[in-house]
C-alpha cells in the first residue's frame, strides 16, 4: 500500500486539540511531506502552523518526525516545539497512533485518507 496522498488529521494532546491536513509522499519505505493544522489550546486563541516532515514506513507501522515549522497565522507570538508521530496503519484509509513533542507532551492522533 502506498501512503502518498492527503489525510485529515486530528489529535488530542490533553491541553487542546489539533486539526488539519497531512500531505504525505511515499517513495519505497521513505516518507516526506507536511502537516498543516490549527492548534486550539484550552482557554487560548487558536493559531495555524505547518510542520515539514520526514519518516519511514515498515510493515504496518509509520514514524514521522517534524524537522522545521512555520507559523501560518497567529494573533500572538508563538514558540512551538517540533512533533514526532508513531502510528499503526489500520487499513488503507486510517492510521492511528501517538505523538510526542520536544517538551515531552504526548497526544493521540488519527489520520484519515481524503484522497
Amino acid at each position: 500500500m502506498n501512503l502518498t496522498g492527503k489525510w485529515k488529521y486530528k489529535e488530542d494532546y490533553g491541553f487542546g486539540i489539533a486539526e488539519g491536513e497531512l500531505y504525505l509522499k511515499q517513495e519505497g519505505d521513505v516518507l516526506s511531506g507536511k502537516i498543516v493544522f490549527t492548534d486550539k489550546l484550552e482557554d487560548e486563541e487558536p493559531y495555524m502552523i505547518q510542520e515539514f516532515l520526514t519518516g519511514r514506513v515498515e510493515d504496518d507501522e509509520i514514524e514521522l518526525i517534524a524537522e522545521e515549522y512555520d507559523i501560518i497565522h497567529s494573533d500572538f507570538p508563538v514558540h512551538y516545539e517540533l512533533d514526532a508521530w508513531a502510528g499503526n496503519i489500520i487499513d488503507e484509509k486510517t492510521i492511528i497512533g501517538f505523538s510526542m513533542d520536544d517538551q515531552g507532551i504526548e497526544g493521540k492522533f488519527e489520520f484519515v485518507r481524503i484522497c
